[in-house]
């Protein structure tokens, strides 16, 4: 690589790193507003997600996933129950154990619509990419969620 290279990789990097933290702060802001707008707290809505991604869990799972501690869990499980979005179940196999079920229904009543109006603008904007840039982008998006996965396991000491 010649200088002219390694001064347009530089920038472009300077321009990338910029852009990555652009993107990870409105991504942020944009959560807290869809979060607001159902009535949660912008964390609430991502414990929501998780439980929509993995299922039932106990809070000792849910408290593992989400990296907080499990009197953290409970109280987020205690506001998300008030807020009729998830019940406290025991388990057939433990009656010691609880396990937390979201009310999938309710969460896409309040949810949902938000989603849906954003999944069509990102379906329109998708639309100005050709297949060989949205693979690009699906190998960068790969990568990255699979660095943030890694940061989020060191800072949790895991």
């Amino acid at each position: 690589m010649d200088n002219k290279e390694k001064s347009e990789k530089k920038i472009l990097l300077a321009d990338i790193d910029h852009l990555t933290r652009e993107f990870s702060t409105g991504t942020v802001l944009m959560h807290q507003a869809i979060a607001q707008k159902a009535g949660l707290t912008g964390t609430d809505h991502k414990y929501i997600d998780l439980l929509l991604q993995h299922g039932s869990m106990t809070a000792g799972q849910l408290a593992e996933l989400s990296g907080i501690t499990t009197g953290a869990v409970t109280a987020m499980i205690d506001r998300l129950e008030k807020s009729k979005l998830v019940t406290r179940e025991r388990s057939a196999d433990d009656r010691r154990k609880v396990i937390v079920v979201l009310d999938r229904e309710e969460a896409f009543r309040r949810i949902g619509p938000s989603f849906t109006a954003m999944q069509n603008d990102l379906d329109n904007l998708y639309n100005d990419f050709t297949v060989s840039e949205l693979v690009t982008i699906e190998k960068y998006l790969k990568a990255v969620v699979g660095f943030t996965n890694k940061q989020i396991r060191n800072l949790n000491g895991h």
